[in-house]
């Protein structure tokens, strides 16, 4: 834990889903267009995700395995 200005503790930032879903996307080296195309799903759902935006579960859960299985094969 840090100290922010005025002295008190500050807990360290904590890395949103979306923020999470971009970095794991580019680590895989794929652009969104290719982790959509890869998870079956449109474009704007891998966009929404990465900005935390809603969408439908079943989505959000083919983007994670397609992210998933590209981490598996390396």
């Amino acid at each position: 834990m840090g100290h922010n200005i005025t002295g008190t503790l500050t807990s360290p930032r904590v890395a949103t889903p979306g923020e999470n879903v971009r970095r794991w996307r580019i680590a895989s080296l794929l652009t969104r267009q290719g982790l959509a195309d890869q998870a079956g799903v449109p474009l704007e759902h891998v966009i929404s995700f990465e900005q935390n935006l809603p969408l439908p579960l079943d989505s959000k859960r083919r983007i994670l395995k397609q992210l998933w299985a590209g981490k598996i094969k390396k």
